[in-house]
């Protein structure tokens, strides 16, 4: 099972590191290994990097995409796809910082709704696999 961790991304990053997002990679997993000694440090490199992310709005939008499909479900933040006939799991977790994702696909079903925003990077830091998701 793969876990996927989706940001949004401030567009002026983006802008940046849209052709080369090898920097931006390392730089969420500079923030990620930090001690707990600097973590007001990675905090403050974090919100420089991340927009928020209005879970409730985002929850509803994802909800009404996915409202007449037999395989989605909806609990508080969390959505769940399963489908069985493409032996696929799947759980979204919506936070107001980050998304995470976990599925037992490398392409997920979510991401075909997540390539609406441009803005969103994913990073595997298990794999050490990073991409935008409007590229895949």
């Amino acid at each position: 099972m793969r876990t996927f961790h989706i940001f949004n991304i401030n567009d002026s990053v983006l802008n940046l590191t849209r052709n080369d997002s090898y920097p931006l990679f390392h730089s969420f997993l500079k923030i990620k290994n930090l001690s707990k000694s600097d973590i007001s440090l990675g905090i403050n490199i974090y919100e420089q990097l991340v927009t928020s992310i209005d879970k409730n709005k985002f929850g509803k939008r994802l909800y009404n995409h996915y409202r007449e499909s037999d395989f989605y479900t909806k609990y508080r933040n969390s959505h769940t796809y399963i489908n069985k006939y493409r032996d696929e799991k799947s759980y979204l977790y919506v936070n107001n910082g980050f998304m995470k994702l976990k599925s037992n696909r490398e392409y997920p079903e979510f991401f075909k709704y997540l390539k609406k925003n441009r803005n969103l990077f994913c990073i595997d830091f298990d794999n050490m696999d990073y991409f935008w998701v409007n590229e895949i």
